[in-house]
């Protein structure tokens, strides 16, 4: 239970990483003109909010998944295999 929790916590802060990546990214736009750098740290800030977004998707999945575990009926026997009599 506590890995799904983990994976939870570090899908959200790569998300607020890469929401602060991209934020660094439109300052070097705006303040510096840098416009050959902006492009480069703008693809890091997309790879990490996308793993982020990723992580939380795994981690809510995992979750779920677990909870209909949990609540599902137990696995029903096997029937004996009698050959039929025609």
């Amino acid at each position: 239970m506590f890995r799904f929790w983990f994976r939870e916590l570090m899908g959200w802060v790569l998300v607020l990483l890469g929401l602060g990546i991209f934020y660094v990214c439109l300052a070097f736009l705006l303040v510096e003109g840098r416009i050959l750098e902006a492009p480069v740290i703008a693809a890091i800030g997309v790879f990490v909010f996308r793993g982020g977004i990723h992580l939380l998707k795994v981690a809510v999945a995992a979750r779920i998944a677990m909870q209909v575990a949990k609540g599902a009926a137990p696995p029903a026997r096997k029937q004996a295999s009698v050959p039929l009599d025609w």
